[in-house]
């Protein structure tokens, strides 16, 4: 088998990348056909009830298009996608026109009737968002009482029917042992686990919910950001930043419950609708070209930095947060260097080179390392390219959210805020 036509793909999800660059479209799509949710997850990046919903003709209408470009697969989330009366008819038509599909939920409407009907549409996977294995914990990041209870009673039925689930915990400040009690939660199931090190900003640009972000030590103490120092040759680093940083765009876009495609969750670009504009001319639009094209090179200051490799980014949080997509922001410099710092013990930030921006963060990167243990803060170069992307893209450059204007209420007061009362049935809440 080593040396038959698929063997140069080291696993499925490669050969999918490489049939989807053949066919010039993304991968995969992420198909929001929910503007509300019943949760109001305290880190949640989504804004509700101010987009409105397609019909289920218009979902099966996007739904064809997709599967007329050749994308290969097919995530369906909301908001909360169960809260849709019509989401089984929605998850059969996808599979009917032969797409990989992965429901993202929270699961706390998945009762026995549901758990039945979700098991017999054949999906790829179903994904539920946990933030604990302790209710109390989990129910303060929701702030709905019950919510645990619900959803592991969700996640059971799934399993009973032997649905693959995947368990997916973030971070935040609010769940210390979280990743932990999922993950023995999870053995306990029989289900996957992903865990995040990160939050990203609302998608109107609001960085609260950053404000329940885990601090690094903390991370590093889960083993959510594992130690990392200097390896590999030059080579190695220029094979690093010939890379893209991640799929924006390239492996997959979102639908917006309106219809508008977007590059990815939390980037701000709005590529066109995908009922009004047609999926073709979506997908192969000028800004599209530019995010296939995107590689770790095109970030200044980053791509200079000696802690690249240990950094992982995210282009709309550096954008919120730093006022430049192709920039380095706080956030992400603090992870790379907490791994860094686990690495080698003490860790110090010298007085930064000549040339550095006089505003510029006090701890910010791009660094050199001076010596094991000291970094030092060096100039975060512009070339000309760089402007004229810039001039030619003038959306990935604002002005950063100041922190002040969003963040009304302390960390300490926002994680103790009471959760709102159910109103509805069905989990909904006005």
């Amino acid at each position: 088998m080593s040396d038959g036509p698929l063997s140069r793909y080291r696993d499925g999800n490669a050969l999918l990348r490489a049939l989807s660059t053949r066919a010039g479209v993304p991968t995969g799509v992420h198909l929001q056909v929910a503007d509300r949710c019943n949760h109001t997850c305290q880190h949640c990046y989504q804004v509700q009830g101010q987009k409105g919903e397609l019909s289920l003709d218009e979902v099966r209408r996007v739904i064809d298009d997709l599967a007329a470009q050749g994308v290969l697969t097919l995530n369906v989330s909301g908001g909360e996608a169960t809260l849709r009366h019509d989401l089984v008819d929605i998850l059969l038509h996808a599979r009917a026109r032969g797409f990989a599909v992965r429901l993202y939920t929270n699961a706390f409407l998945v009762d026995e009737a549901l758990a039945d009907r979700l098991a017999a549409v054949g999906l790829h996977e179903v994904h539920v968002s946990l933030y604990a294995g302790e209710a109390a914990e989990h129910d303060l990041v929701t702030r709905v009482p019950g919510s645990f209870a619900r959803t592991v009673d969700g996640v059971r039925a799934l399993r009973a029917r032997n649905v693959r689930v995947v368990l997916k915990c973030p971070a935040t400040a609010i769940t210390p042992g979280g990743a932990q009690g999922v993950e023995q939660l999870a053995r306990e199931l029989g289900c996957a686990l992903r865990t995040s090190a990160t939050l990203t900003p609302r998608e109107d640009g609001s960085l609260l919910p950053l404000d329940v972000a885990a601090s690094p030590a903390s991370l590093v103490a889960a083993g959510l950001l594992t130690p990392w120092r200097p390896h590999g040759s030059e080579a190695d680093r220029a094979d690093h930043l010939a890379s893209g940083s991640c799929g924006v765009g390239r492996s997959g876009v979102v639908v917006l419950p309106n219809g508008d495609v977007l590059p990815c969750t939390d980037t701000p670009l709005r590529l066109g609708n995908a009922l009004d504009d047609g999926l073709a001319k979506v997908l192969h639009s000028d800004n599209i070209a530019l995010f296939k094209g995107l590689t770790r090179a095109h970030v200044h200051g980053c791509r200079d930095c000696d802690l690249v490799a240990a950094c992982h980014r995210c282009h709309a949080t550096a954008l919120y947060e730093g006022g430049d997509y192709l920039g380095p922001y706080a956030s992400a410099c603090a992870h790379a260097r907490a791994r860094y710092q686990a690495a080698v013990g003490a860790l110090e930030v010298l007085s930064p080179e000549p040339g550095c921006e006089p505003t510029r963060a006090p701890l910010m990167g791009p660094y050199k390392i001076e010596r094991e243990g000291q970094l030092r803060p060096i100039p975060d170069l512009k070339t000309s390219d760089d402007e004229a992307l810039a001039m030619r893209h003038s959306w990935i450059r604002r002005a950063p959210t100041p922190r002040s204007e969003v963040s009304i209420l302390p960390a300490s007061k926002l994680v103790r805020a009471r959760s709102r009362e159910r109103s509805d049935d069905d989990g909904s809440y006005r």
